[in-house]
């Protein structure tokens, strides 16, 4: 069994910057079984009671999944006519090899008894390449951004390596598997625990496109919400790959198992809807167009020091530089509630420098340095300098402040919450903002954004928050299906959105059944699909 008094012991702060996330045994037993079981149906046995195989753990810690291999395989051993404890053993020597790049987690791992490898799995000379019947393991989670920071010569030995790796803020743990598909040999198997999130998200679209065109995913697990760590909140899935390509992929989600066709994943976000599920998604996706190709989807502006840059009116009282601004949480379903004003040093777009705000916003200067040390201390120092007063995540500024209406949406909800915006307030970065970009009636979309409609659509495709919330991200919303607007019966929904009583109840379930109408559903079944 793995060490778990040191994995119990290891700093926090050393499992963060490591991406580390030891996995319950009963998580472990289960990728093994799971990915060795079409190996064992056809492979032959030595007679010390050891299959003929070779498994890798590319990332194996104190030795978890090298242990649960061993008691699965010894299990097998027994039924087979063989002394357990003998032919455990001779399964840690013969079978199992763990790559471990933490000195003192090798030291534990090696205690099974088993060859354990001090280095980093994605170096070359450390894994032989196709020569694995198995792959399994828990790889570090490690954003890209961070990795820069404490490895930046892995960062930039992998930085546009693999397909995992080219595009955008990518993760350590989507070149493990990437990488995994080059270690098994022709005919291995691959079992992974992995987050949900490259499922869906934009830089896992050219890992997506690769998997996809070598027919290599056998089978996904998609814990949804449920949390399967101690003390960090992740949102998790089981990837099991295949050198032997597959036309069907094997889908469990909520619960439920179906399958999906290879040949409908590609670089898009992947849509894993099965059963019912899948059939609603048909029918909502019948004779409409998704909301990327009609409006335009833009995250809110964000400062990285909320309580330097956003006041409250009285406290901004007198000071330069202030606009209006909306966050996620003034959002209500179809109206807005002004809760703060934004400090904005900023010009069409462009930065003001220290010397042209005493010029022009003294008070405002005045503010800002009397908060010197918080703002210096955003992104380790990234803002020292001229650029102190410069928000973090200053995007779509223009086009934000713009005041044609516009329709906002928080960043994460537990259903359809948009209201319109025509005073040009700038979108916070726990909000989104959506503005058609043809003739499409903003009514209409503001129907649709506050529909069940969009509980439904987001708990078949996006990636389920804790608290029953979704993200009401780009990625999940470009997709959402909307109704051919140039119908009489959209026409009237559209309109009556722009006028409804968002303090009538009746009222806005009413307009929500003429939304539903529209998909051909009702209510009743969305609210059925969005509790499922």
């Amino acid at each position: 069994m793995a060490d778990e008094g040191y994995e119990r012991l290891l700093p926090r702060s050393r499992r963060r910057a490591a991406g580390v996330y030891y996995t319950p045994e009963v998580l472990a037993r289960e990728v093994v079984a799971e990915t060795l079981a079409p190996l064992l149906a056809t492979c032959a046995w030595r007679t010390d009671g050891s299959p003929m195989l070779r498994l890798l753990d590319p990332a194996c810690g104190t030795g978890r999944f090298l242990a649960a291999a061993a008691d699965l395989l010894a299990d097998e051993a027994v039924r087979r006519g063989h002394e357990r404890e003998a032919a455990r053993r001779a399964i840690l020597l013969r079978v199992v090899v763990g790559v471990e790049r933490d000195p003192d987690a090798a030291n534990h791992a090696r205690a099974l008894g088993g060859e354990v490898r001090v280095g980093e799995a994605l170096a070359g000379g450390v894994i032989e390449e196709g020569a694995w019947d198995a792959v399994v393991g828990n790889p570090p989670w490690v954003r890209s951004v961070r990795l820069k920071q404490t490895d930046p010569v892995l960062w930039r030995e992998l930085r546009g390596a693999l397909a995992a790796t080219s595009y955008g803020e990518w993760d350590l743990y989507a070149a493990f598997l990437e990488r995994a598909l080059t270690w098994a040999r022709p005919g291995g198997e691959i079992g992974l625990v992995v987050p949900s999130r490259w499922l869906t998200a934009k830089n896992g679209a050219p890992l997506r496109e690769r998997l996809a065109a070598l027919r290599a995913v056998r089978r996904i697990v998609d814990f949804g919400a449920a949390q399967l760590f101690a003390g960090a909140t992740t949102y998790s899935a089981l990837v099991y790959l295949t050198r032997a390509g597959t036309d069907r992929v094997r889908v469990v989600r909520r619960g439920r198992e179906g399958e999906v066709s290879q040949a409908t994943l590609g670089r898009a976000p992947w849509v894993l809807a099965i059963g019912d599920e899948a059939r609603l998604l048909a029918r909502l996706t019948n004779g409409t167009r998704p909301l990327g190709e009609l409006a335009r989807v833009a995250k809110g502006a964000g400062t990285n020091a909320d309580g330097v840059f956003l006041l409250e009116p009285a406290a901004a009282d007198g000071l330069e530089c202030c606009v209006p601004c909306l966050r996620g949480r003034d959002v209500q379903p179809f109206r807005t509630v002004d809760a703060r004003v934004a400090l904005l040093p900023y010009e069409r777009g462009r930065w003001l420098t220290p010397d042209e705000l005493a010029q022009r916003a003294p008070r405002a200067l005045a503010h800002l340095l009397a908060h010197r040390e918080q703002l210096e201390q955003r992104e380790r120092g990234r803002f020292r300098g001229d650029t102190l007063f410069r928000w973090g995540r200053p995007q779509n500024l223009a086009w934000l402040l713009d005041p044609t209406p516009k329709l906002v949406l928080p960043d994460a909800a537990r259903g359809g919450r948009a209201a319109l915006d025509d005073r040009g307030r700038l979108v916070i970065d726990t909000a989104y903002a959506v503005r058609p970009t043809g003739d499409v009636p903003i009514g209409l979309l503001l129907a649709v954004l506050n529909s069940p409609v969009v509980a439904a659509w987001l708990r078949a495709t996006g990636v389920p928050l804790r608290g029953d919330y979704f993200r009401m991200k780009t990625a999940y919303l470009a997709s959402l299906p909307v109704p051919d607007p140039a119908t009489a019966a959209a026409r009237a929904v559209a309109s009556d959105a722009l006028a409804v009583d968002p303090d009538d109840p009746a009222a806005c379930r009413a307009l929500g059944e003429r939304t539903a109408a529209l998909y051909g559903v009702s209510c009743d079944e969305l609210d059925a699909a969005a509790r499922c």
